[in-house]
């Protein structure tokens, strides 16, 4: 595996991880891996950022909401 590969699963590890901090993954109320990670992006906080215009993911009362933020909030 080269340098880039081994990057890649390292961010797809951290993804996987931050995904099940969710309670609600951990005792089977959502789906234990996230079916929108092929279009995940960036992770920052408990915010999960997509390619698909608006898609967004908040940890709220330990389950994945997704969520619209606004312009300020979109660009911390």
């Amino acid at each position: 595996m080269d340098a880039a590969g081994a990057q890649e699963l390292q961010r797809r590890v951290e993804a996987h991880a931050n995904w099940q901090e969710a309670e609600a993954v951990r005792d089977g109320r959502q789906h234990p891996v996230d079916p929108d990670a092929h279009d995940l992006v960036e992770i920052r906080d408990d915010v999960r950022f997509y390619k698909r215009d608006g898609l967004t993911k908040r940890l709220v009362d330990g389950q994945w909401e997704r969520v619209e933020l606004g312009e300020d909030e979109a660009k911390l």
